[in-house]
């Protein structure tokens, strides 16, 4: 009979390392994916409601940023901030009845990458909402 002494710690560093490092990370990189998905969600609905509100259009585009960079900001994300564009529609950006389209559209690098492999490993994160400026407001500046 062979001696089997000690083989359990080579083992056991081939599993750790060839199995469980790569699905830690899948599991880092799949709640990071998740939380962009999310936070894009949450940073469209909450620019648009922030552009309605306000009284001028230069205002509102700045805090609907602002809005936006935040809610990816809660979540540890950096926002780039071309992605966020705003789109006016029936009539005047802040007229009553017109429509504002909140969109974010960014490629987001899976997080522990060297920079090489970034644009090789790029996730789309897309994300759009529309609101009605009230009726009973009045006009923008």
């Amino acid at each position: 009979m062979k001696n089997d002494n000690g083989s359990a710690i080579p083992e056991f560093i081939v599993i750790a390392v060839g199995i469980m490092i790569p699905i830690g990370y899948l599991i880092v990189a799949l709640g990071t994916v998740l939380g962009a998905y999310s936070a894009a969600n949450f940073a469209v609905r909450e620019a648009a409601r922030v552009y309605v509100r306000d009284i001028a259009v230069s205002g509102g585009e700045f805090r609907a940023r602002q809005a936006a960079q935040i809610a990816f900001a809660d979540r540890g994300i950096d926002l780039p901030g071309e992605v966020v564009e705003l789109e006016c529609s029936g009539g005047g950006c802040l007229e009553p009845g017109g429509r504002i389209r909140v969109t974010v559209d960014w490629s987001m690098p899976l997080p522990w990458l060297p920079a090489p492999l970034n644009e090789l490993a790029e996730v789309p994160v897309v994300a759009s909402e529309e609101f009605v400026v009230d009726s009973y407001r009045p006009a923008g500046i």
